[in-house]
């Protein structure tokens, strides 16, 4: 007789325990997955969704890992311009005034500005220091932001490379806000 008295119990137990788990399961497969909720942030959505789905790993990935995949593709974007930038100068420079080549070394300097500041990002992130990471994403933007003013439309190479590091500083502060600080 006992035994029929706590069946009831039991039962409670087993199917208040099994809703749970259904419960747990339906709201993950029909929740976004991160990396969209990021791109539904940003201020440029398909540009946002070629840069982590570029990224095989991206679908389903945790905040920690799509912080590096942004700061990196930011990182490298940056060095891949500031490169650029000193090649064009050391390419050209010889024999051409110094008023058209003011603009370039403004660039360089800020996109000397933009590569510390998205070093620190990324050794922010690994030392799990977030702190800043918004207002660091901000410098990058403004450091691309400051250059592309600086040039104008007389370095066509460099307009894209631009737009898009103001674009991927802008998937960095959106990604920085999921590491909330006081």
């Amino acid at each position: 007789m006992a035994i029929f008295r706590s069946l009831p119990f039991f039962t409670f137990i087993l199917s208040c325990s099994t809703s749970v788990l259904l419960l747990s399961a339906a709201a993950a497969a029909g929740t976004t997955d991160l990396a969209t909720q990021i791109c539904k942030n940003t201020t440029n959505y398909a540009f946002c969704r070629d840069v982590i789905f570029s990224d095989p790993h991206a679908a389903g990935a945790d905040r920690d890992f799509l912080a590096y995949l942004i700061f990196r593709q930011a990182y490298l974007n940056a060095t891949g311009t500031r490169d650029y930038i000193q090649s064009e100068l050391k390419e050209n420079e010889s024999g051409r005034s110094s008023d058209t080549f003011s603009g370039l070394r403004k660039c360089l300097g800020y996109y000397k500005m933009a590569v510390q500041r998205l070093a620190e990002m990324l050794g922010d992130r690994d030392s799990d220091t977030f702190s800043g990471l918004d207002k660091l994403s901000l410098d990058v933007e403004g450091s691309a932001r400051a250059c592309r003013a600086s040039v104008g439309t007389r370095w066509a190479g460099l307009t894209k490379r631009n737009e898009d590091l103001i674009k991927l500083s802008n998937m960095c502060l959106v990604v920085s806000k999921l590491y909330p600080y006081t």
